[in-house]
């Protein structure tokens, strides 16, 4: 085999195979350096002084600059291949970190392997205890297992440019329905994220659903006169003012039974206001 061959092999372990045009530039300009025993120390100094390597391997720059021992190019290599065998162990999604530039900074601060297991397990950890509410909705919002969950959490530089924010928050917004015992969809979650519906204001919202259930039953006389349930979706949309027609709907059945208060009836009282028509006397 010959130098250029072991060079090339060289390169494409390192992901650099792009570079051979450079190394046969400089076998044209001085094939003699090529054909000593130091063929493959040549070839890695022309190679050095490229901005291809030095993005590559960007971590030995920052290893030299925080005074660790220098590694050579194969050690960078089984470092980085130790960091995706702990992470595929741990279950992290991919895409969160599985290419050369995701481990620079980690190299750079000597972090190994081990290390790394370490950070995730206490990562996965902290987001199971703090988080409890918010991830059992992630997890039955969008299906995600205790690794996807954790990637949310360990790294938001990583992350911020994604859904994740938005995934995260509408987990939270569900967990304030679940609070109230109330059930809502993917769907529902996001569009109060995208509507700038704050986390203080679900509480307060879906508390005032919780407490109003007796305003969305339909009684004896709404019965008769055709009047259904404004259903649990219908209870989101309006409060929230999600759904035009959905709170109106809600606005009129208020009314409805403030006329008939007025009428001479009783009604049940909560937060929300008038809701429960009852007899006089009861």
């Amino acid at each position: 085999m010959s130098a250029r061959d072991d060079a090339l092999t060289l390169l494409n372990e390192f992901g650099l195979g792009a570079l051979i045009d450079k190394l046969d530039a400089a076998i044209k300009d001085d094939p003699t350096q090529f054909q000593t025993q130091f063929a493959a120390e040549n070839a890695m100094r022309i190679v050095r002084d490229t901005p291809e390597y030095k993005t590559r391997f960007k971590g030995l720059e920052l290893r030299s600059k925080a005074g660790f021992p220098p590694i050579s190019e194969r050690q960078y290599v089984q470092i980085e291949d130790d960091y995706r065998q702990v992470l595929r162990t741990n279950g992290m999604p991919l895409g969160f970190y599985d290419k050369p530039e995701d481990f620079q900074t980690f190299i750079g601060n000597d972090i190994r392997g081990d290390e790394l297991n370490t950070r995730i397990q206490g990562g996965i950890r902290a987001v199971q205890e703090a988080e409890p509410g918010t991830v059992a909705e992630l997890r039955r919002l969008y299906g995600l297992g205790d690794g996807d969950i954790a990637a949310f959490f360990l790294d938001p530089e990583k992350t911020k440019n994604t859904d994740v924010v938005r995934r995260a928050e509408a987990a939270r917004r569900a967990t304030a329905a679940r609070e109230q015992a109330i059930e809502i969809s993917r769907q529902q979650a996001e569009e109060l994220v995208n509507r700038g519906v704050t986390q203080s204001l679900a509480q307060q919202e879906f508390t005032n659903i919780a407490e109003s259930q007796e305003l969305f039953r339909t009684t004896t006389a709404e019965a008769a006169a055709g009047e259904t349930a404004i259903s649990q979706a219908e209870q989101i949309a309006g409060t929230f003012g999600t759904n035009a027609a959905a709170q109106q709907r809600i606005a009129t059945r208020r009314r409805k039974r403030t006329a008939a208060f007025e009428a001479g009836g009783g009604l049940a009282q909560t937060q929300q206001g008038v809701v429960g028509l009852r007899t006089v006397g009861q």
